[in-house]
């Protein structure tokens, strides 16, 4: 993706009027999505933290019926890939299904949502970034246009806490990553994350204060540790690439 200041004022026009097309589309999109998860999301949440309050949840989903009840979870995780808006809801997969089969639906739901993140941004191009995201957010990311070892730092980003996975779902299609080896090879790396959330759900509904406290308390020590980390490694990252695009045109001289 060129930056702003490398385009002309006929192609930042054009650009400008691209985004403004995308983010119309984007937002009506999204307030449908917003108005149909709220519309069976709010009973769910009703009486949250009180007495009994898992089981009236178990209720209300089984009945929908229980291949739907599953089904309404998975397209839940699923929109949180191209749209955050259910941050706690791989929690919720815990209290519901246990932390075994909460992890297996939320991977489901990431996975089908990348899917689906990855076919928009194939269809539509870098238009569709651009429109999601400031380029101050995509100038943090620049090293993923170098191809040196892809791979592993997609892996390392995907293990990184406090690196935006949703941004990373949507410019990963612009790389030169094969959609095979990104979906077998990249995204198992974000089931660690999952399994401790739904630990975390799962020991609430159990009644085991001390496993969630003892979850709660690695949940804040893995964010702390993203927040202090994760711009030291973007800066690396981003310093790695420079020299090895100087070291290259060095060669070329």
């Amino acid at each position: 993706m060129t930056p702003d200041s490398e385009l002309n004022a006929e192609q930042l026009k054009r650009r400008k009027t691209r985004q403004r097309k995308v983010r119309v589309i984007s937002v009506i999109v999204l307030i449908l999505a917003i108005a149909g998860l709220t519309y069976m999301l709010m009973p769910l949440f009703e009486g949250f933290g009180q007495e009994g309050w898992n089981e009236k949840v178990r209720e209300r989903i089984d009945s929908y019926g229980a291949v739907s009840g599953i089904f309404i979870f998975l397209g839940i995780q699923a929109l949180q890939v191209p749209v955050a808006i259910v941050p706690a809801i791989q929690i919720v997969g815990g209290v519901l299904y246990g932390w075994f089969f909460g992890t297996i639906l939320s991977y489901a739901g990431i996975v089908i949502g990348s899917l689906a993140v990855w076919s928009m941004v194939k269809w539509i191009g870098a238009p569709i970034v651009e429109a999601f995201f400031t380029e101050k957010s995509l100038r943090k990311f620049k090293f993923l246009e170098d191809e040196h070892k892809l791979m592993i730092i997609l892996i390392i980003l995907e293990l990184m806490p406090g690196i935006p996975k949703d941004l990373i779902a949507y410019l990963v299609p612009l790389t030169k990553i094969k959609m095979k080896n990104f979906f077998l090879y990249v995204l198992p790396f974000r089931i660690p994350s999952i399994l401790l959330t739904t630990a975390f759900g799962n020991s609430i509904t159990q009644g085991d204060y001390v496993k969630t406290i003892i979850f709660s308390a690695a949940m804040l020590i893995i964010a702390l540790a993203g927040v202090l980390l994760k711009d030291k490694l973007l800066n690396s990252l981003n310093k790695r690439k420079e020299k090895r695009k100087q070291h290259k045109l060095n060669k070329q001289i």
